[in-house]
């Protein structure tokens, strides 16, 4: 039966974390597959293409890419110098860096400036229009047929001067008029500190939906910047006054992290760079790739704790300290950090951890443990999110994402708060409960305190040992020395306020029986058969069902008997089992008065370990067969001493 149940336990932790690596892996990449493969497959339009009489209708409520046959102008502006030569030296698509392309046989480094020229043939729409090119790190200008149309760095000045600390996007309405032969001439220049050219799809747009849109996309990542921040003073509100815990401060890092990283990223950055002293965008969007690290510890510390998941510190030290490499070594090596394709083999450092982390929390749901299940959801979406929000930072997603990190980012934190909000009701019940308990406890263990000094069985201990002083001086002496430590014991239990371990009360029920077995002679026998110690319980448990099953079992029964303790464990409990094959009893018949006293005293005991342990005392018994007593206490991280 126990191999069932691991079997059991350990096909459902595999199936569990199947599951959530395959839904999270095809949330992850089904956006950047189905918007960068097939935009350029099929929704290119194939807008530079000649045929008999094509024409173009620009819809107003969907985005056209432009992705294919772009000519490339290396360190050429064509419309701010008036260069017009027309001579390109390669035809590229986009997205993509030019830090992939050779000219003469070179390879172009990351930086410096370009140009890029369309002719788009026979469009024809109904609305005002945009070209765009949003979240690019550049800065750049878009121009049709040499009208400014769109820019991130103003409309002053030469863009290769330009950082872009003071991002002004402005975009200018234009529209297409369809006549037999019309071409649209679209040319881009691009300028870059740091970056490599047009990295992300340039869109054809209505104008109109397009501003508001984005006005409507910047309000709600305000408006989720704010639940996450009154999230975050509650918190630190709550560990400052209630909860000195560790959790609270890798929740908080977390949350900051994420507020920081909405705040500078995609067009939050419109707003929020006026309080980043002027860093242009580029630099910024190096901080976004180091936050996707920083969430991720903080993520692996806050649920490692929250959990108590067993993770050794030397993975924790590893992590860290992997995790710190990727944050600051890219900072200092521009090329790594701004190359989309070696950037995204970076980020696939994390996606290790990430699956390690989902097969760790896979493993406590299919132990069934509380909040696990809310955890994993929560993990699996932030995960997937992050890896959705750096393929669409690096271009391989077409369509404005930019929503979906905050959106997930702020689900996962609002899953954590409510998992909180009930540990804190919980706890306060429980402290209200305890404070109700306190006194009926404290009367309990003083009532079963003075149980255990009975009259009767002091005075049949020193009249054993009045025996043995004539007897047997040297056996009288080791009996004072238990007795001694008898009596010790059960005046220690009225300060005793926590759970001491099993093998302590073990040792008070081996002074006990000592003591007995000198007065009963053979007609008493007790057997240990201990198979695990490693685990707490209260003290005065034990020894009054053993003393039980001594007076009430084999004490009834003229030739006496066997009182046998044994211990085990299993994937869910510790057991602590005491049966004897005394004379048993009816466990349905209400017990008489001379039995009154011992019933009180277990029923004292099924208390206690209920409100201390969660444990549970189970009693059966045959008449002229015997008793069996079985403890059960669940198996945590408040009862484990260690793996047995």
């Amino acid at each position: 039966m126990k191999k069932n149940m691991r079997f059991k336990i350990k096909f459902t932790k595999i199936t569990v974390f199947l599951i959530s690596v395959i839904l999270t892996a095809l949330v992850a990449f089904w956006l950047p597959m189905s918007n960068y493969f097939i935009p350029k497959a099929a929704e290119a339009m194939n807008l530079g293409l000649e045929k008999e009489n094509p024409i173009y209708t620009v819809f107003s409520d969907k985005a056209t890419y432009i992705t294919d046959d772009w000519e490339f102008y290396w360190e050429e502006l064509m419309v701010s110098e008036g260069h017009k030569l027309y001579i390109p030296d390669l035809t590229v698509d986009l997205p993509s860096a030019w830090t992939t392309y050779e000219i003469n046989g070179e390879r172009l480094n990351s930086g410096g400036y370009a140009s890029y020229r369309k002719v788009l043939k026979n469009l024809n729409s109904s609305e005002n229009m945009v070209i765009t090119l949003p979240n690019l790190p550049g800065a750049y200008r878009v121009y049709v047929d040499g009208v400014l149309v769109s820019t991130n760095c103003g409309t002053e000045g030469d863009i290769r001067n330009t950082n872009l600390s003071n991002v002004q996007t402005k975009n200018y309405p234009i529209s297409f008029d369809y006549s037999d032969n019309s071409e649209y001439e679209i040319i881009i220049e691009v300028s870059c500190q740091y970056s490599s050219g047009i990295t992300v799809l340039p869109v054809l747009i209505e104008y109109e939906h397009y501003m508001s849109n984005m006005t409507a996309l910047l309000v709600f990542r305000f408006f989720l910047v704010g639940i996450v921040a009154m999230f975050v003073i509650s918190m630190i509100a709550l560990s400052i006054v209630a909860f000195k815990d560790s959790r609270f401060f890798w929740l908080v890092l977390l949350c900051l992290t994420f507020m920081f990283r909405v705040l500078i990223s995609g067009n939050g950055y419109l707003v929020a760079n006026y309080f980043f002293f002027g860093l242009s965008y580029e630099i910024i969007l190096s901080f976004i790739y180091a936050t996707t690290y920083i969430i991720k510890l903080a993520l692996l510390m806050h649920i490692s704790r929250s959990l108590k998941l067993k993770i050794s510190d030397n993975f924790m030290v590893f992590v860290s300290g992997l995790f710190l490499v990727c944050v600051f070594v890219p900072q200092f090596v521009t090329e790594i950090i701004y190359d989309s394709a070696n950037y995204m083999f970076l980020q696939a450092v994390s996606y290790v951890i990430d699956i390690y982390l989902i097969y760790k929390i896979s493993v406590e749901v299919a132990k069934k443990k509380r909040f696990s299940v809310p955890f994993l959801i929560a993990t699996c979406i932030l995960m997937a999110s992050l890896v959705v929000d750096n393929y669409f930072i690096n271009g391989y997603i077409s369509k404005n994402v930019e929503f979906v990190f905050p959106v997930a980012g702020t689900v996962f934190i609002l899953i954590v708060l409510l998992v909180q909000i009930v540990r804190i009701g919980e706890a306060y019940v429980a402290e209200m409960h305890a404070a109700e308990l306190k006194e009926e406890l404290a009367d309990i263990n003083m009532r079963l305190m003075l149980s255990q000094i009975k009259p009767h069985f002091l005075y049949n201990a020193l009249n054993t040992i009045k025996y043995l002083i004539k007897k047997d001086p040297k056996t009288a002496e080791q009996v004072v020395v238990k007795f001694s430590k008898y009596l010790r014991a059960n005046m220690d239990s009225l300060t005793q306020k926590t759970p001491l371990p099993v093998e302590k009360e073990l040792d008070h029920v081996a002074n006990y029986t000592d003591i007995e077995k000198h007065r009963f002679g053979n007609r008493l026998n007790v057997v240990y058969d201990i198979g695990c110690k490693n685990f707490v319980i209260l003290p005065l448990t034990i020894q009054p069902i053993v003393e039980n099953a001594i007076k009430h079992g084999i004490n009834q029964k003229p030739e006496g008997g066997t009182v046998t303790i044994k211990t085990y464990d299993d994937e869910e409990f510790f057991y602590v089992d005491i049966t004897d094959d005394g004379v048993g009893f009816d466990v349905n018949k209400k017990p008489d008065e001379n039995d009154e006293r011992s019933h009180v005293g277990v029923s004292n005991i099924k208390t206690r370990l209920k409100e201390m342990l969660k444990a549970t005392v189970e009693v059966e018994s045959t008449v002229g067969v015997g008793t069996k007593v079985l403890v059960k206490i669940p198996k945590n991280d408040e009862t484990r001493l260690e793996e047995c």
